[in-house]
């Protein structure tokens, strides 16, 4: 191609290759179009035909070649297990940004002052990255699933229970012992 004298390569005219990210039904859809207007290609979870479910929004993203974009920690103890038993045994990229509540500008602005680093973490390992206006942190999914299964404290009667069908195991608790009352001696 060429104008006024000047030679131009078409691929020269291609945007980058930039990553793709599926950002989590939970936050704003505004991200999508902040992440879309900077090059990437993003799409929101609820957009997709996904059941609401961070383990198949891992699924989805790590099948399509997307990055899961959450702010979830995952506090319940079935979920994380499941999350990260998937993301250990299949793979996935997950990025967790702020808290919910921040503003979506902030939040942009964590992704994309610490690309270099998720971007080189992810280039060798499945994982976690979250991202900070101060920096970024990373979990390989071998430490994320282990800590999850310290968490469960398995093993399960029965593994073919599905995990959210689970019961809690049952915590044994200490007898409480009265205190002793005046003129008996002390129980040992």
């Amino acid at each position: 191609m060429s104008t006024n004298g000047i030679s131009i390569d078409k691929s020269q005219l291609q945007p980058p290759n930039l990553e793709r990210f599926l950002v989590d039904s939970d936050i704003d859809p505004e991200l999508v179009f902040l992440l879309r207007k900077v090059g990437f290609r993003a799409t929101h979870a609820s957009w997709r035909n996904i059941p609401n479910d961070d383990t198949k929004f891992l699924v989805w993203a790590r099948k399509y070649g997307y990055i899961l974009v959450s702010h979830d920690k995952h506090r319940d103890t079935k979920t994380k297990y499941s999350f990260y038993s998937e993301m250990y045994y299949r793979g996935g990229r997950v990025i967790r940004v702020g808290k919910p509540g921040q503003p979506i500008l902030r939040l942009l602005g964590c992704i994309l002052a610490q690309r270099h680093r998720w971007l080189e973490h992810f280039a060798s390992d499945s994982g976690e990255a979250v991202v900070h206006p101060s920096g970024c942190n990373f979990n390989n999914a071998c430490e994320l699933f282990e800590r999850s299964k310290f968490a469960l404290r398995l093993p399960f009667e029965d593994p073919s229970i599905p995990l959210k069908s689970r019961r809690p195991l049952s915590r044994k608790s200490k007898p409480i012992r009265k205190p002793p009352s005046s003129g008996q001696p002390p129980l040992l």
